[in-house]
């Protein structure tokens, strides 16, 4: 059961992709009094808040974004903001920034969206 002041969504996935955005693939799980079940983007809306879980290739952990709130929505895709990162977390989403295109982008800019395909 989720916790009263607990998001009703999460959010379980697993970065694919750092250009002009962070990019994952994943599920969205919706939490009720019953339990969870995985649902479609468009049960959401922009504005809901979310949790979510990010796997990073190679790490064992993954990168807790403890409150994002959701930005657009179109079809398959969900354009979330990160809310509240933690320090730690934040900074392992900043080594994953390699890309040429991350040197013309600030780097802060990068790691407060993400856009998942769920």
């Amino acid at each position: 059961m989720a916790e009263r002041n607990s998001p009703k969504f999460a959010i379980d996935c697993m970065l694919a992709n750092v250009s002009s955005l962070l990019e994952a693939d994943g599920c969205v799980l919706e939490f009720s009094e019953t339990g969870c079940s995985r649902i479609t983007p468009d049960r959401m809306r922009s504005g809901d808040f979310v949790k979510v879980r990010l796997w990073v290739e190679g790490e064992e952990a993954f990168v807790d974004i403890q409150l994002a709130e959701v930005k657009k929505i179109h079809k398959h895709w969900i354009k979330v903001e990160m809310i509240h990162v933690s320090h730690t977390d934040r900074l392992r989403l900043n080594r994953c920034i390699d890309t040429p295109a991350a040197t013309h982008i600030r780097e802060s800019s990068l790691t407060d969206h993400l856009l998942i395909r769920a």
